[in-house]
């Protein structure tokens, strides 16, 4: 017997222009350096200077910008890092101008500038909800409508949006996150349908949680030990033993999604020829995935 196994056959991405938002650390910054190594020149855009964000955890400076600019040069191909806050839409304007002038075009789109609080609705102040809605939700929306004459000119554009898996179900305590991704998937899914006669491809990446700065917070620790309904009795806080209960309430058993599996769901994304996947929303979630009610 013969068996028959084929390669997936991905296109070639070679001289590409992305833009990684929240490209100075975790998911975007990874997602960067993976493009850079598939040939794909990067602008890398991250707010350093939002002081005091109401987070419990702080977020990327300078340094990491321009470190993640230095990597992506170490790969041979041109880095633009950019100091932004998507949530100004007129930033996000001058932003895409600049991009596009400095690296000559712009053919994909990676939102994952995301920021995550841990409260519960009853002691959520407005600050704390805005922050995230307007990070998450309206800061992808920025850069999509800044972006999308670009993109829909490649001919081949690719818009990948990073949006929690809280989005597919809901989780005490996290109200906001789940509510902007929940917006996130239906600014896909509507985009995909628009935007399809211009050959864009547009498709979200629902991950878990993932050992980044923003799950070492006493306050995720607290949520993740008092479960998904937010009931579990939780007794003394700390990082061991949320890790013991997200390997409780994962299918998988791991505490955390790796990275590098996020960033095989980007790339092959991005690297799928046609439209046949559009619109589409891939779970990247330790297996949470299955507990989904569609």
């Amino acid at each position: 017997m013969t068996l028959d196994v084929r390669a997936v056959q991905l296109r070639d991405l070679e001289g590409s222009v992305a833009v990684v938002t929240g490209g100075a650390r975790g998911i975007g910054a990874a997602i960067a350096k993976r493009l850079a190594a598939a040939g794909v020149d990067v602008a890398i855009w991250d707010a350093p200077e939002w002081n005091d964000p109401p987070l419990g955890y702080a977020l990327g400076d300078e340094a990491d910008l321009r470190d993640i600019e230095t990597e992506v040069r170490a790969h041979g191909r041109r880095a633009h890092a950019i100091a932004i806050d998507v949530r100004d839409p007129a930033a996000v304007e001058s932003a895409v101008a600049e991009t596009v002038s400095a690296l000559g075009g712009l053919d994909i789109l990676v939102c994952a500038a995301g920021v995550r609080s841990a409260v519960p609705v009853a002691e959520m102040t407005d600050v704390q909800w805005e922050s995230v809605v307007d990070t998450n939700l309206h800061g992808a929306y920025h850069c999509i409508r800044s972006s999308l004459a670009h993109l829909e000119s490649s001919g081949s554009g690719r818009v990948v949006i990073v949006a929690a898996e809280e989005g597919r179900r809901g989780a005490a305590g996290l109200s906001h996150y789940a509510a902007a991704a929940w917006g996130l998937i239906g600014l896909a899914k509507s985009l995909a349908l628009e935007s399809a006669e211009f050959g864009l491809a547009v498709n979200v990446l629902a991950p878990g949680p993932v050992d980044t700065t923003m799950s070492r917070t006493s306050d995720f620790w607290a949520l993740a030990q008092a479960g998904r309904a937010g009931n579990d009795p939780v007794g003394e806080v700390n990082e061991e033993s949320a890790r013991s209960a997200l390997e409780l309430i994962h299918p998988s058993r791991s505490a955390y999604v790796s990275i590098e599996s996020i960033c095989d769901a980007a790339m092959f994304v991005i690297g799928a020829t046609g439209l046949d996947m559009t619109g589409s929303v891939l779970d990247v979630s330790a297996g949470l995935a299955a507990t989904n009610t569609a």
